[in-house]
Order: structure tokens, then sequence, then C-alpha cells
């Protein structure tokens, strides 16, 4: 379904409608009188003038220096005095010369408000690149050991989502609407700054003090919408550029949300669901991929109907598993085949211990847990308490306090969305039935209440650029393929790389040998393919020793970078 808008466009101040398809009715989008941020403001002397004092973070091996430069808060009014740190780290090439490397390439790893500090060791480790980069990571305003935002307190929705009872609907509103309010009382003046418009130019105030004319980037998940709109705003410092995963940059924030249900489907039913069935002999989830899913739907009602509140790790940590657990659990592993062994493994954990409950009792349930040893309970503590890497569904967990709250920040604050508890009810309701997994959320949203700045952006077109480098797999659950190509229709100049037969968020740097060769080719020489090409994915690995660290260099791109980040931060003060 798509948000069909009656009398808006972006780059306009204008009163306007949206109508909710099927509902008979109409709800007000956002309006006021809008500053529209066609471009970047000129940036006062005293932020060109600062000297960078970087320092080593993280281990000699990683050979990342960390420095803090000083932004202002609110771009447009660089003489009030609100400045801002932000966090920014570089590798350079590894090599005897003292010569300045004749590029720079900047990383994100989306979110957005994904910290990214670690995007700096995780280029300079990638063995495809080539060497006369300087490699850069940052972490964005709102996030990582830049100046944070929080929303530390307010209520999550702990709801049934499924539950379409006027009361529960109700508290889910209510869940929603209170979340601003916590988000702008704690984060000291921050939050209405914390969008795209501000971040870019904090991005070319990197440049600039790194002393580069242009730059290239490699843009994950929420990273392709930062990076289409800073080449919106800095054509003239555009080199080249990949977008990986991509959102629809050419259309507001919500139509990438709304894709996101149909997406997180297709990827449960028709690869997870499928693989599990192929290998039911180890597995033991169903011997069809409906049995499968009829697993997950009955383990759901059980969680439902009887949770299981247990103990791990000697009582250091209490984990109640429910309906909602289980499905923040099977929807974070639909990003990577590489966390489809960990989801089947904790599939029939989860089934067993709802068993010996409803047999035994809670005893027999906890019984149970003890008896597990102390890494596999250290494993389910981690998946049941972590949130997805990547472009989390609206309403679900998304990393540390500062990531979802910049995440929040950007994705509310940048484009107009609909307003009114309506809106979001009639969403759910109209997806829930189609997609189950996630469909039902929709409704748990902040932005259908949110007071967004007075800002309007002007609309990535790709006119006047180099070519753009776009790679997308086939079964994205997060970035679903069909916003990658409907921003590519849109986006002049770009190239599509299309991976067939793949679902993983985050592609270049290991998932596929094709798709990394031509993001390599096109990264060290400019040279892009010239029309648009397919990559076939290399399958689904069969059951073996499950990937359980986040240890820098392994894992998924995505896992890398986080596992990077958390290697390089907190050095700086």
């Amino acid at each position: 379904m798509k948000f069909r808008t009656l009398a808006v466009a972006l780059g306009i101040s204008t009163a306007a409608l949206l109508a909710i398809p099927g509902s008979g009715a109409t709800a007000s989008l956002q309006t006021g009188t809008e500053r529209v941020q066609s471009g970047p403001n000129k940036v006062a002397t005293r932020y060109l003038t600062q000297k960078l004092a970087w320092t080593q973070c993280g281990d000699p091996e990683y050979r990342t220096y960390c420095a803090k430069i000083t932004a202002p808060r609110d771009w447009s009014n660089q003489y009030s005095g609100n400045d801002i740190d932000l966090a920014v780290s570089k590798v350079t090439p590894a090599s005897k010369s003292k010569k300045k490397p004749s590029r720079v390439i900047f990383g994100n790893p989306g979110g957005p408000g994904g910290a990214g500090l670690g995007m700096a060791p995780y280029l300079a480790s990638q063995p495809g690149l080539g060497k006369d980069h300087l490699y850069v990571g940052f972490d964005p305003r709102g996030t990582g050991d830049s100046a944070n935002v929080t929303c530390q307190g307010a209520p999550g929705f702990t709801m049934d989502a499924r539950d379409r009872d006027n009361e529960n609907l109700g508290l889910i509103s209510e869940a929603a609407l209170l979340t601003r309010p916590y988000c702008e009382r704690q984060s000291r003046g921050l939050l209405p700054y914390v969008n795209t418009a501000q971040t870019v130019q904090d991005i070319d105030l990197i440049r600039r003090l790194l002393g580069y004319e242009k730059i290239d980037w490699l843009g994950y998940s929420g990273g392709t919408w930062l990076g289409a709109y800073y080449q919106t705003y800095f054509p003239a410092h555009v080199g080249r550029f990949v977008l990986d995963s991509n959102t629809d940059f050419t259309r507001p924030w919500s139509e990438t949300f709304e894709a996101q249900p149909q997406a997180f489907e297709r990827r449960f039913r028709e690869d997870f669901a499928p693989w599990a069935a192929k290998h039911d002999d180890r597995l033991q989830l169903g011997s069809s991929p409906r049995l499968v899913i009829r697993t997950y739907e009955r383990l759901r009602r059980e969680l439902k109907k009887q949770p299981a509140v247990e103990e791990f790790l000697d009582g250091s940590m209490k984990i109640t598993y429910d309906q909602n657990t289980l499905d923040q659990i099977v929807a974070s592993d639909m990003y990577t085949k590489m966390d489809f062994q960990s989801l089947a493994l904790d599939l029939a954990f989860l089934r067993g211990l709802s068993a010996a409950q409803t047999a035994g009792g809670p005893k027999a349930a906890q019984h149970k847990v003890d008896a597990l040893p102390p890494a596999r309970q250290q494993e389910l503590v981690r998946r049941a308490t972590s949130g997805p890497i990547g472009l989390p569904p609206i309403g679900q967990a998304f990393g540390d306090d500062a990531e979802g709250a910049t995440f929040t920040a950007v994705t509310c604050n940048d484009t107009p969305w609909p307003q009114g508890r309506e809106v979001g009810d009639e969403l759910a309701a109209d997806l829930g039935p189609k997609y189950p997994l996630i469909g039902w959320s929709m409704n748990e949203n902040p932005c259908f209440y949110w007071d967004r700045p007075a800002l309007t952006m002007p609309t990535p077109t790709g006119k006047g650029l180099p070519t753009t480098l776009m790679v997308q797999s086939a079964h994205d659950p997060a970035t679903n393929a069909s916003l990658a190509a409907a921003a590519h229709q849109r986006y002049a100049g770009s190239r599509l790389v299309t991976i067939t037969g793949e679902g993983d968020h985050g592609i270049y740097g290991g998932v596929n040998k094709c798709a990394d060769k031509i993001v390599n080719t096109f990264l060290t020489t400019g040279v892009a393919p010239a029309r648009d090409v397919s990559c076939k994915g290399e399958g689904i690995p069969a059951p073996s020793a499950p990937y359980s660290g986040d240890e820098p260099g392994a894992g998924t791109p995505l896992n890398r970078i986080a596992g990077f980040t958390k290697a390089v931060s907190g050095y700086l003060h």
C-alpha cells in the first residue's frame, strides 16, 4: 500500500491532505510555515579554522585515529553559541609514503542513527579497495561519541500489536504520542536539529577540515538516504558514491517504512521457512515451509497466553519471553542468512521452554534455562535484548538509546508524516492481515504524532551528478527491493546492481563476490557498469556452528562495522 498524496510536494509550503486507502477518511499532514532548506549555509570562519587533535583509538593494529570537531547545533544560526561536538575517525593507507592520499572515502552504516567510527577501519580492511584512499568514519549528530539525543523513560510498545481491541489500540497510540515529549525534554534542545539537512552540512565541514575537494562514499541502508542528500546539497563535491541496501531517498520516509511489512514477510516465508524445512532432520521446526510458519504461529500464541519469565546467568539478567520478544527475535534475524541457524535454535529452545512451563510450571521452565551452559545463556540474553543492525521497522528496538533516539528524530523530522491515531490504525489494519510478522505493528510509530521542525528539503534527483552505483539484494527485508527500483528510476545517472537469490541487508564486503568486484572497480577506478547488471546470490549455508560474536573482522558487513565501532569508540573525552 502507498499513501496517496493529494496536495503536497517537497519544496513547497502548503496545507496538505493524505488519503487513507480503504478508510474513506483523510488525515492531515504536518504543516506550518516551513523553512525551505534548499542548499547549505555559508560556514562561519571559526569552524573552518579549528585544528583537529587526533588521538589513537582502539588497538594499534586498527591504525585508527579519532578527533572531535566543533559544529553549530543549528547550521542556520551559527552565531548563537550553541555548538556541538562530532566524533570523526580516519585510517591512512598502509604504506611508507607520507604523501597525502589522493582521495578520501566516507562511510556510513545507516540506521539512521548508527554510530560510524568503525567505518574507517572497516573500509581500510577491504582487500579490493584501492590503497590511495584516506578512510573516514564519523558518528552522526545525535549518536555514538558525538553529541547525543536520548528518549530514556519513554513508554515502549509492550502491547500485542495484533490485538485490535479499542483499549489496546488506545494504549499503543498513547505510547506513540508520549515519545516526543520524553525525547525533547532530555535532549537539551538538540532534538529538532537531528535531521539530514543538518547532518550533510556536518559531513561537508569534515571534508573541508580534511582538505579534500571531493569525497567518495559508501553508505548502507539509512546511509543511502544520507548519501543521496549529500549529493543534492553539495553536488560540486561528489566523487564516487555507492549506495547499498536502498531506501527510496526520492520520496518521504513514510514510503520506505510502508514497504517493510511485505519485504519482511517475503524473507521469512520464502527464504527462512524453506531453508528450515529443507534441514528439518537437524532443526525440527517442520518438514515444509507451511509447517515451519505454523510452528512460529503456535509458539506465538502460547507465549502470549503464558509468557516465560526466566533468570539467566545466576540471576543477573531476567528476560520475559512473550509474543513481542518472539517477534523481535524473528524480525531481527531476517537481516542476514548467517542468523538463520541461530533463529532456528532459538525457536526450538523457546518451544521447549514453553512446553516445560505448560507441563510443570515456571520452576520447570527455569530448570531448563539453568541447565544451559553459560555461553549459551549469554547468547540468548544478547539476542533477546539487542535490536537489529540496519534499518529497523518503526516501533522496534535499534541499538542503544542514542542510536534509537537518533533514528526516531531523523525519520520523524526529515519529511512530513500523516498525523493522528486513525492513520496508524488504518495502516496496520490494511497490512497486518497480509504481512503479520510486522504489518500489525505499523501503528507503533511516534512520527504520526510528531511536531516537526519547520523544514522542507529538496528532493534528490541525481541530475548533474556523476554516476551513482546502487547495490540491492532481491529479498532485502529492511529496505524492500521495490524501493531501490523506484529510486533508481527517478535518480538520473544511477546504475543498479541487483543480487538475485539473496536477501541480506548490507551486501558489499563479503556477501557476494560479483557485487564486491563491481563496487571495488568503481571505487578504485571510477568505472561503473555501462548498464544495470545482476549478480547471482551464493546461497544459504547449511546448518553448522553458528556465528556468535561481534569482534572486528568477523561476521557480515554490518556486524563487522559494529564490531569495529565498538573497538574504537570511547577514546575521546
